[in-house]
Formats: C-alpha cells, sequence, structure tokens
C-alpha cells in the first residue's frame, strides 16, 4: 500500500512538471520592448472632466461568441475603456482597428506560441491621447503557465483643469498566495500615492478570498479613493468573493451600471459615469 501511494504521488508530480513544462514552452514572457503595443490614432488631446464616461471589461481574450459585437455595443460613447485579457487575435485586431477616432494601448504579458504569436495583457482605450503612459509588470508569476500579470498606466490631460487624470487597469495576478497579490497591490499604490490629481483604477483584482479582498481594500484606503458601487450587482463572483472593482478619487460619481446580461466575456462589463470634485 505504501509503494502504492509512493507511485501514484511520483506519477502525479512528473504530470506536474511535465505540464508547467508545456505551458511554459508556449507561453513566452513578453520581453520589455515588445510590452507597448499602440493601435488607431487618437484624436483628442484632453478628456471632459465634468462629463466623463468609463468602461471597464475583463474580455475572456474575446472568445466568446458575441464577444465582437457585445463589445461594439458596450465601448460606444465611452470616453475611457479599462480592459483586460486582450489577445490580439485576428478577430480582436479586426474589432480595434474598426473602431476609428479611439486609440488603443497595450501592455502585452505574453506572447501564445501556439497561436501564431498573437500578444495578450491589458490595454486602455481612448479618444484622448495620453500624456503619459507607462506599465507594471508583477513581480511574481502565475504558477504553470510562469507568466506575470500587467497594470497599464494612461494619464490625460483635463479640459479646463490644471491638474491630470490617471487611469489605471489592472489583472492582478492569481493562483498565488493573498502575500503574493499584496506586493503588486502596493507596487501599484505608490505610484498612484504619488499623482496630484484625479484617479481612475479598475480591472480584475482576483479577489478571491478574504484575506485578498482586505489587502486591496486596505490599499485603497491609503490611496484615499473610494469603490463604486452599483445598485443592481451581477459582477463575477468566485467562491462568493467578486473579483471586479472601479475605484474612483477626485470624482463624483454620477451612475454605475453592470452589464449582467452580456455574455461576451465570463465577467461582466461596468461602466462609471464620473464629474470632477472641483475645489
Amino acid at each position: 500500500m505504501f509503494t502504492l501511494k509512493r507511485s501514484s504521488a511520483a506519477i502525479a508530480f512528473l504530470a506536474l512538471l511535465i505540464t508547467q513544462n508545456i505551458f511554459a514552452k508556449r507561453y513566452v514572457n513578453a520581453k520589455d520592448h515588445e510590452v507597448d503595443i499602440y493601435m488607431n490614432e487618437y484624436t483628442e488631446s484632453e478628456v471632459d472632466g465634468d462629463n466623463l464616461k468609463v468602461l471597464t471589461w475583463n474580455m475572456y481574450k474575446g472568445d466568446m461568441p458575441s464577444w465582437s459585437r457585445d463589445y461594439v455595443r458596450l465601448a460606444r460613447g465611452m470616453d475611457i475603456l479599462l480592459l483586460q485579457e486582450l489577445y490580439l487575435s485576428p478577430d480582436m485586431l479586426f474589432t480595434f482597428f474598426g473602431d476609428v477616432g479611439r486609440g488603443y494601448h497595450m501592455a502585452a504579458s505574453f506572447i501564445d506560441t501556439k497561436k501564431l504569436d498573437v500578444p495578450s495583457g491589458v490595454g486602455i482605450a481612448s479618444y484622448a491621447k495620453p500624456v503619459n503612459a507607462f506599465w507594471q509588470r508583477s513581480h511574481y508569476k502565475e504558477p504553470f503557465i510562469r507568466t506575470p500579470k500587467m497594470a497599464l498606466f494612461n494619464e490625460f490631460a483635463i479640459k479646463d483643469y490644471d491638474k491630470t487624470l490617471m487611469t489605471v487597469t489592472i489583472h492582478a495576478i492569481n493562483f498565488v498566495s493573498a502575500r503574493k497579490l499584496k506586493h503588486m497591490l502596493v507596487e501599484i499604490e505608490k505610484v498612484l500615492a504619488k499623482h496630484d490629481g484625479p484617479i481612475v483604477y479598475a480591472g480584475d483584482f482576483n479577489t478571491w478570498s478574504k484575506k485578498k479582498t482586505r489587502y486591496m481594500k486596505e490599499s485603497i484606503k491609503r490611496l484615499g479613493m473610494d469603490e463604486v458601487h452599483f445598485a443592481k450587482d451581477g459582477r463575477m463572483k468566485t467562491f462568493g468573493k467578486v473579483l471586479d472593482y472601479v475605484f474612483v478619487k477626485g470624482f463624483n460619481v454620477n451612475k454605475s451600471i453592470v452589464y449582467g446580461d452580456v455574455e461576451g466575456s465570463d465577467h461582466k462589463a461596468m461602466e462609471v459615469h464620473l464629474s470632477l470634485k472641483r475645489d
């Protein structure tokens, strides 16, 4: 009996190593010079802080049949799109390139070598051209596939306002300890703490445990940001915990919507309408 247990454990361990090796060969981490990807042309120079419409959505790599149709509908009229799980397959590229007038900035996490070297990561799309843009890669990597997660920062000039807007889209590291998620959140927090102006911080935080949720909310509290609440909350949950959030600083929240009926992804898109808290 003891020998059988040892053999089973050995086989399981070997299978784990083989699986990890397969994933590692398929998903190649994007090198620094491969991270930034730009698509389309920006057509404006600033955002309207008194009437700002923002959508955030983890798009499940556009893998659902209705994704493109849903995306076009959801994106219509939005000033800024904070996106996760971009996957630049021909279908997704075609959809983005058809969104004329809005520029796209993607921060690639990894390259899928089995799918025509398709990059995947997070992105921000807007009519206004950012005055500053940069990304931050998680220190820790996902198990098995051994890829990091990304946060992308775009900073915008605001019409008739002397401060800039900082926007952040995050796809937080998953399947790791709360301590490793906390590290990623704290590194983002260090950047946002230095910004003197309004902030919109949104995305998939992968907060599927009490401790992970607590670490996230502690970080948000230190930043002096407000959580956007939704009257009819149909956001995706794992183990009963919400994964997707929107946080703001320096804004009034005039409207908030969760598109619970949209099936273009396993996550649900969230839309918020904001106006500046002017001094």
